[in-house]
């Protein structure tokens, strides 16, 4: 990982929020690319660079929404680390994908406050469409199955 992105510092400066709208333009891309998963980060980086990666994300949301009373950064290293233990299969592009999906208002909106169990739920959503929108996008890249070979003798005798 640190051949493609560098040092930490490379890793967060490639992986800014501002590619939350690049995710969101190639969803196939986003979940079937290479981006490295949070495990991932958290093993190549340390596990304090991935959630601070994950912090940056939550500050983008607390600074797009337009609330009175933010996330302070204790809940956004508590929830980061909730985010990394519940879901190190993610890759950093669907953490991308889904902050964008958040912030256009795909799971709801946010009341007085950027909420950690509105984001936590928000997340379970994106989940089942992370579940369907992977096998559409998996099943489409498999290349088509040969007819079994039954079916085969059977229409060279035809």
């Amino acid at each position: 990982m640190r051949k493609r992105y560098g040092d930490a510092q490379g890793f967060l400066s490639i992986f800014t929020p501002d590619l939350q709208i690049a995710a969101a333009r190639h969803p196939e891309r986003t979940y079937t690319g290479t981006a490295p998963t949070l495990a991932t980060i958290a093993v190549g980086y340390g596990e304090p660079v991935a959630i601070v990666w994950i912090c940056i994300q939550l500050e983008n949301v607390n600074l797009f929404a337009g609330v009175k009373e933010k996330m302070p950064v204790s809940r956004q290293k508590e929830l980061s680390a909730l985010i990394l233990t519940e879901y190190p299969f993610l890759k950093a592009s669907e953490i991308l994908l889904f902050f964008h999906r958040l912030k256009c208002g795909r799971y709801g909106r946010f009341y007085g406050s950027v909420d950690a169990l509105t984001i936590t739920t928000s997340l379970l959503q994106f989940m089942d469409e992370r579940r369907k929108e992977s096998v559409r996008y998996r099943t489409r890249q498999l290349p088509p199955r040969p007819p079994p070979p039954r079916v085969v003798s059977r229409m060279k005798s035809i």
